[in-house]
This record gives C-alpha cells, structure tokens and sequence, in this order.
C-alpha cells in the first residue's frame, strides 16, 4: 500500500453532511458552467428551491442508493463528493467529486475527499467496486490514476462541449486495488 498525499492539511479535511447553510454556495455551484461541464451535470438553470429540496432528498435518501457528503475545510463547504448508483448487491457505486471555487482547486482537497470516500466505502460499506467516468479532457483523470483506478474504457464523442465533442474516459477500482493508507490526521469516516 501506498500511503496518502501530505501535502493537504488532513486534519483540516472532513466530509459531512450537507446543510441548509450550504444552500447558496451549492446553488451557486450547480449553475457554474465550468463546474457543470467537468462534472456532466445538468445544463441549468437551477433554482435556489430545486437546490434546497435537492438537499432534503438526499439526506432523507442517504444510503438508499447514494451518499453525498459536503466537502469541508474547516467549518467552510469547498465542494461535493459521492457515491452514485450504489448497487448493494453487487457492492457497487459510481463515484462523483468536485471542488467548488477555483481558487480551492489543485490544493489537494479533491484528493482528499475521494481518499477519505474510497476509504469509507470500501472499509465503512463493504463496497467491492467503485466506478466513475471523466470527460478527457479534465485534469482529475491523473488523478483517479494515482489512486489506483484503471481506464477500462472510452466512451466516443457522447458529450458536448463549448462546441466540441469530447469523449468520456471510464475507470473503475476494484476494492483489492485500493492502495492508499490514510494518516493518522485523517478525518476517516470508518
């Protein structure tokens, strides 16, 4: 095993909940056309009361078939980070992560978050497998790389962007190819 990146302030990552307080930043985010096209989301607009019921379905939803949690530094929100399609008889899920403002981006925080998420759903859920797809034009497939997930596939030319057509990579992670080890100053959630 390998262990986790030093350069993010561990003990200063957590992943929780989402709250009502975080309503405006993640609004805000959900209509972000960077945010949106890196993520494939929906093209908006967003409303502030569809984010805010979005809030309330997945907390009243947690665990059914995802698990979404607030990435935060401190006690400030700086992005999202969760388990998709969580199939629970195959101990399956897809996952998704991104860091809100710009300004936040490259300091490690994504690392973070998907290191402490990989850790709770493979050692906190049991989980066997976990997937997710990245257009290819998006820096964070290096990311998923140094983390030990694969490119299993390439899906061609499905999204469109800024005009252009882009492919998505697929990658996944089987729980035996987990290879970090969390510090001791990490926030684990298992």
């Amino acid at each position: 095993m390998s262990p986790a990146p030093a350069a993010v302030d561990w003990a200063s990552v957590a992943l929780t909940p989402l709250e009502a307080g975080d309503l405006d930043r993640l609004n805000a985010w959900q209509n972000d056309p960077e945010i949106i096209d890196l993520t494939m989301g929906f093209r908006g607009p967003v409303s502030r009361e569809t984010t805010a019921e979005w809030i309330t379905k997945v907390t009243d939803e947690h665990l059914k078939a995802r698990a979404v949690f607030a990435i935060r530094r401190g006690a400030t929100i700086v992005g999202v980070v969760q388990l998709q399609a969580i199939d629970w008889v195959q101990r399956t899920a897809t996952l998704g992560v991104y860091v809100g403002e710009p300004g936040d981006r490259g300091a490690g925080l994504g690392r973070a978050a998907v290191c402490l998420l990989l850790d709770y759903a493979f050692n906190g859920l049991d989980l066997h497998r976990i997937g997710l797809e990245v257009i290819a034009s998006n820096p964070a497939a290096r990311l998923y790389e140094s983390l030990g997930f694969q490119r299993e596939g390439i899906r061609r030319e499905p999204y469109l962007r800024d005009g252009a057509r882009e492919n998505v990579l697929l990658y996944g992670l089987p729980k035996d190819n987990w290879i970090t080890v969390l510090p001791d100053a990490a926030r684990r959630l298992a």
